[in-house]
């Protein structure tokens, strides 16, 4: 819709507007052509019925007039009765015009009185109600449409000789009396009035009518068409010439007015206006554009220059981490002998020989528990160097996790020993064997129980359990305290490296901060997670998912 051009849109609802117009003009007119007719029609058969009622009650009110010429020497009575005379001009008028005369009522004396479906609903209407004075319908009558007219015949002082009380009465007819009082009704009127000229005289008058309305209307809506052409269109489209000549380029455009009208005028001066200024901007644009083109060589000068900068200063940054990483590495290998020596001597000297006093048994304690500590953060330390060389990979074999768990429990017992912390390891039986890198799973429990032991007051608990959940394929390796606890705004963060939850300079524990980051890297490379869940004051639950069959190639 948004590519048709706006004379055909118009054209377009003009030829709706004219379609609905004559429909609705067709519609109209054909319905008051025919309510028009239904009330000519209605007001014959009142005129009709009227003149048949006078004729009958012409013939009742002067029936003893005729009652005097009407019997025979013998008594027998072969008059004019009323009835049979309005019958008579009923069927005389009949047979001289296309209409339908009858007069019908319930158990009439003639036969041919008997009323159809029609007129004994016209009938019950009149006993019904007694100020009804006509019943009319257009209707199908014989298979032909017509207009059904019927009017009561009220029974009058005249009619009660022959139809009065008392009933069963023999009048002088010879029919029984209907015992009819007067101001009853008596029967009805009815007329059959033939549609055929009528309808002709209404299609006739409708087919007028539309032509005359339909020629109106189309010059109406021609006459607005060009209107709105020449107003609209015609300068719409000299704007639209100005447009693409200023999309070519050439921006000396100036539209002259139209005569069309002030609102047309006003946005040709509009254009105008903006034609000029995009000429004075275009004027000054390539004075701009040379400006702006050297200060952007100026600029890219000086990025290249910051660039080489950059590149520089991360080639020695560069050589500074790898300075560092060779650093660390080679103090934590030169560390880790002498202390595994400490570690070794003071175990054997504990094997050989016993303490001479409490004083000297707790010295040796503390040669062990601070050698064992010094030893695993120097531990973190070395492998956080490995993971920034790019060192480690996975060594994937087949892991009894039970050899872990006494291996962590030989580590890190001492260290509980020292606190008088209670260390309990428990290990389902149904846990499986998992594939996995054995030294990285005993670095992460080693660090997750050494900070349980570390965090946990004297006389506290640390508990390291493993599980097995078939539901989800993984092996769950929880360490459990009751130390001081994290609190909920440190949980995410303490996972970061060289942070602890208390990280001030008088804080009260030591370490590198590197146990956690070093946890959450290996678990990673499994394939797994860690998490926490802790309150402050009332312990701390890590817990690392790690899957049965390892991690993904690509993981890996």
């Amino acid at each position: 819709m948004g590519n048709i051009k706006l004379k055909t849109k118009f054209a377009g609802l003009i030829i709706a507007l004219i379609a609905v117009s004559l429909v609705a003009n067709l519609a109209w007119t054909s319905e008051n052509k025919r309510a028009q007719m239904e009330n000519e029609l209605r007001e014959k058969g009142m005129v009709l019925t009227q003149q048949m009622d006078a004729v009958w009650e012409f013939m009742a009110s002067n029936q003893d007039r005729l009652e005097q010429i009407s019997y025979t020497d013998d008594g027998v009575y072969q008059g004019l009765h009323c009835a049979i005379a309005g019958r008579s001009i009923g069927q005389l008028f009949t047979s001289q015009s296309s209409y339908t005369t009858r007069f019908v009522n319930f158990n009439p004396r003639n036969q041919a009185d008997e009323p159809d479906a029609f007129e004994a609903r016209a009938l019950d209407a009149f006993y019904a109600d007694p100020t009804c004075r006509e019943f009319y319908e257009i209707t199908q009558y014989q298979g032909e449409e017509v207009f059904r007219y019927l009017a009561p015949m009220r029974i009058e002082k005249n009619c009660l000789d022959c139809h009065g009380e008392p009933a069963g009465e023999i009048d002088v007819t010879g029919y029984a009396k209907e015992g009819w009082r007067s101001g009853d009704v008596g029967g009805a009127i009815s007329i059959v009035i033939p549609l055929d000229v009528y309808m002709d005289n209404e299609k006739s008058a409708v087919v007028q009518d539309v032509i005359f309305f339909g020629g109106m209307l189309v010059a109406c809506l021609v006459i607005m068409y060009l209107a709105l052409t020449y107003l609209v269109t015609r300068p719409l489209s000299k704007i639209q010439a100005g447009v693409e000549r200023i999309q070519t380029g050439d921006l000396d455009v100036e539209l002259a007015h139209t005569e069309s009208s002030r609102e047309m005028n006003t946005l040709m001066t509009e254009f105008n206006e903006m034609a000029h200024e995009l000429a004075g901007i275009y004027s000054n644009l390539e004075a701009q554009v040379q400006v702006r083109t050297a200060q952007l060589a100026e600029a890219n000068a000086v990025l290249e220059r910051q660039r080489a900068q950059l590149e520089e200063a991360n080639g020695r940054l560069r050589d500074e981490n790898r300075y560092k990483s060779e650093f660390l590495a080679m103090m934590s290998h030169e560390l880790r002998t002498p202390l595994t020596s400490i570690i070794a001597f003071t175990e054997l000297l504990n094997r050989n020989s016993e303490p001479a006093d409490e004083k000297e048994a707790e010295t040796r304690r503390e040669i062990e528990a601070n050698s064992r500590a010094l030893l695993l953060m120097i531990n973190d330390i070395l492998e956080m160097s490995r993971l920034d060389a790019g060192r480690i990979e996975m060594n994937r074999e087949t892991v009894d996790l039970g050899d872990i768990a006494g291996m962590v429990q030989a580590v890190v017992q001492p260290l509980a020993n020292r606190k008088n912390i209670a260390f309990a390891c428990e290990i389902d039986p149904d846990v499986p064997l998992i594939t996995a890198d054995f030294e990285k799973l005993r670095h992460v429990l080693e660090n997750l129980c050494g900070n349980a032991v570390k965090f946990t007051p004297e006389g506290g608990d640390v508990r390291l359990s493993i599980s097995w959940h078939p539901e989800c394929g993984q092996v769950w390796l929880r360490v459990a305290d009751t130390g001081i606890g994290i609190a909920k705004k440190d949980q995410r963060r303490i996972f970061d490296r060289f942070v602890q939850a208390d990280s001030s300079a008088s804080r009260r524990y030591n370490g590198t901060g590197l146990g956690l980051s070093l946890a959450k890297e290996y678990a990673e490379m499994h394939g797994g997670t860690i998490s926490v869940e802790s309150e402050p004051g009332r312990g701390s639950v890590f817990a690392v998912r790690i899957p049965v069959d390892g991690p993904t190639e690509a993981r890996a």
